[in-house]
């Protein structure tokens, strides 16, 4: 009996998610030991191994987009040797732009070998499950809810989207109450953890991955009465069971799932939506001065602009300015060229895929709309480590297809050379 060993290509995509704090937490008890700094230059190690070894993987584009990268960084240094007199003073800013090599490694990794992905949802849900009720079993509770005790951090509830759009089109493609179960208890807990930047990256992922659905864009799903029934019976069943008797019995919660939409609606006026705008309104004046390539290495040096109640700073001089924002971040250190460094690519990349008549694999679409989503996420938070990782994965197994070109008629196309011909994107097994 021939044993298979495909469960090991999970690998590499795991040991870029496992930089969650959901993860990291079942070895490293505080967010700020130095440790969890070193697990992240790890990765940045493992990136440039892979990146050597599947070279030959990247599409000319990819190479392009490395060989930019690896120019920026190369003047940060000749920068920092030049003002400071060592090619590499401040880690932190370095970080901003080595954080994108796991694209790289991932993209080059995926493009030869193919991704169990039912097995990857299956790993990313039991440990974001188990963490949550191993570390922080009181989150769970109703008086957690009402006092906004969330248990999870956001970037661990962004992880929680994953499995819930893979269930999710996993129900409509084979079927099965069980999979429909997985995916609205994950949409409950999402909602439970009340982070609001969450709930709206849920709501657009879903939007797009039906979008797709409807319009025939994903191989094997359709919108089916079979299917559709369960799908709208199952949450008024628990509802008339016990979901409504839980909002009626707690008035408070009804109030306090009032006071999150309150939130997101008048986000410039309460809120942390209303935290997030004052302090970019501190730092605005700097990313106006410096709008094309930022402040880089001297916005480091930068005392902190951002006060709290009193004349404290909210953080330390000399520690980073915490943006929660991914765009205001690479416009404050970078400026716009930062921003279209991390975005031009992958965006040209997945729309030109998208619109292509080709249909996707249901895998390949959970990967683009959970991709596309971060662009909504990052108004409000910069991107977690492992969302990197992802866009790797999803750019490797969405490339544009290369199409036939036109010919007049009674003409014959040349025939393609074996290097002209596409790499077909890896096929994404379902799980059992």
């Amino acid at each position: 009996m021939k044993i298979s060993l495909r469960f090991r290509h999970v690998l590499p995509i795991l040991l870029v998610l496992l930089t969650d704090r959901a993860f990291t937490e079942f070895v490293i008890a505080y967010p700020d030991d130095p440790r969890l700094g070193l697990y992240n230059y790890a990765i940045t190690g493992f990136s440039l191994l892979f990146i050597a070894l599947y070279f030959r993987q990247l599409s000319s584009l990819m190479r392009r987009w490395l060989l930019v990268l690896v120019a920026a960084v190369g003047l940060l240094a000749l920068e920092s040797y030049s003002g400071w007199g060592t090619p590499f003073v401040y880690l932190h800013v370095f970080a901003k732009l080595l954080a994108l090599l796991p694209i790289f490694a991932l993209y080059g990794y995926y493009r030869q070998h193919p991704l169990p992905m039912g097995l990857l949802m299956v790993l990313v849900l039991v440990g974001l499950a188990t963490s949550l009720a191993l570390f922080h079993p009181d989150a769970l509770s109703l008086t957690a809810f009402l006092d906004t005790e969330r248990g999870f951090d956001v970037t661990s509830a962004l992880l929680l989207l994953l499995p819930a759009l893979y269930y999710f089109n996993q129900y409509l493609l084979r079927g099965g109450l069980l999979r429909l179960a997985v995916f609205f208890g994950i949409l409950a807990l999402i909602v439970f953890l009340q982070h609001r930047t969450v709930w709206l990256t849920t709501a657009l992922a879903l939007a797009l991955n039906l979008l797709l659905i409807v319009t025939h864009r994903v191989e094997g799903l359709r919108l089916s009465t079979h299917r559709l029934t369960p799908l709208l019976l199952l949450p008024g069943l628990v509802l008339a069971l016990g979901g409504t008797a839980l909002v009626l019995d707690n008035p408070l919660v009804l109030r306090k799932l009032e006071s999150n939409v309150a939130d997101i609606t008048n986000a410039d006026k309460q809120g942390t939506g209303s935290w997030r705008l004052r302090q970019m309104e501190a730092y605005l004046p700097f990313v106006e001065e410096h709008p094309v390539a930022g402040m880089r290495l001297e916005g480091f040096e930068l005392p902190v602009q951002f006060y709290g109640d009193g004349d404290r700073p909210v953080w330390a001089d000399r520690t980073g300015h915490h943006f929660h924002s991914f765009y205001f971040d690479r416009l404050f250190y970078f400026g716009i060229l930062g921003v279209l460094l991390v975005l031009a690519v992958p965006i040209w990349q997945l729309l030109k895929r998208a619109r292509q008549p080709a249909p996707l694999s249901p895998d390949t679409a959970v990967l683009l709309c959970f991709s596309a989503c971060a662009l909504l996420y990052g108004f409000s938070y910069d991107w977690p480590p492992y969302l990197y990782g992802i866009m790797g994965l999803t750019l490797a197994v969405a490339p544009p297809l290369r199409m036939p070109a036109r010919h007049p008629a009674g003409s014959l196309p040349a025939p393609l050379r074996v290097a002209d011909t596409p790499v077909p994107s890896p096929a994404l097994p379902l799980p059992a």
